[in-house]
C-alpha cells in the first residue's frame, strides 16, 4: 500500500538480513513535514511507550497512542526491544537518526525509512520481512494475520502522517 515500484524493489537497511527472496511488505506514505519531523514519532513507538498509532483499543491494550513529542519516549537504542505485545517483539538493531529505525528478531526484520522529497516533505517506507519455516502453522498464521497487519500498519502511518505534519517535532518544557 502506498509504495512505489522503485520503493518495493530497493534494497533497504535489514534486507540483508534474511535470505534473499524472503517474503515481506512495502508500504509507504507521503508527508508534508521534513525527516526531523517525522523520526521523533517513530522513536517513541511501540507497546508500553507511545503506542502503535493505529486502533489503540486493538493493538495497544485501549491506551491511546501519544497525541505529542514525549521526550522521555526519546530514548531508544540498539538492543533495546519495540515491544509489540507484553513480553514479545523485535530487538533494535540499528538507528540512524531521521534515515532509519532497523528492528529484528530471529527470522523477521522491520526497517521504518525515513527519505526526504524534493519539495522538503518526507517518504515513511515501512518494511516488514519474514523467514519463517514454510508449514501448515505458518500459512494458517500468515492467512490470519496479513490482512490484519495491512490494516493495523495502514492507519498508523496515515496517524504518523497527520501528527508529524501538524505537530511541532517538540514539546515545550
Amino acid at each position: 500500500w502506498g509504495a512505489t515500484e522503485q520503493e518495493v524493489a530497493a534494497e533497504m537497511p535489514g534486507d540483508h538480513l534474511l535470505r534473499p527472496g524472503a517474503p515481506g511488505t512495502t508500504r509507504a506514505i507521503s508527508i508534508a513535514a521534513p525527516p526531523e519531523r517525522v523520526w521523533p514519532w517513530l522513536l517513541q513507538i511501540g507497546y508500553g511507550r507511545g503506542g502503535w498509532y493505529s486502533y489503540d483499543w486493538l493493538d495497544n491494550d485501549g491506551v491511546p497512542s501519544a497525541d505529542r513529542i514525549d521526550p522521555e519516549l526519546q530514548r531508544l537504542a540498539v538492543g533495546d526491544r519495540i515491544v509489540m505485545i507484553p513480553g514479545m517483539g523485535p530487538v533494535v538493531r540499528e538507528i540512524e537518526p531521521n534515515h532509519h529505525l532497523l528492528s529484528a528478531g530471529d527470522a523477521d526484520t522491520w526497517c521504518l525509512l525515513v527519505q526526504p522529497t524534493a519539495d522538503g516533505g518526507t517518504r515513511l517506507i515501512s518494511r516488514w520481512r519474514q523467514d519463517w519455516p514454510k508449514g501448515p502453522a505458518t500459512a494458517a498464521w500468515a492467512a490470519i494475520a496479513d490482512p490484519g497487519a495491512f490494516v493495523m500498519e495502514r492507519k498508523m502511518l496515515l496517524t504518523i502522517r497527520e501528527r508529524a505534519g501538524s505537530a511541532p517535532a517538540t514539546t515545550p518544557s
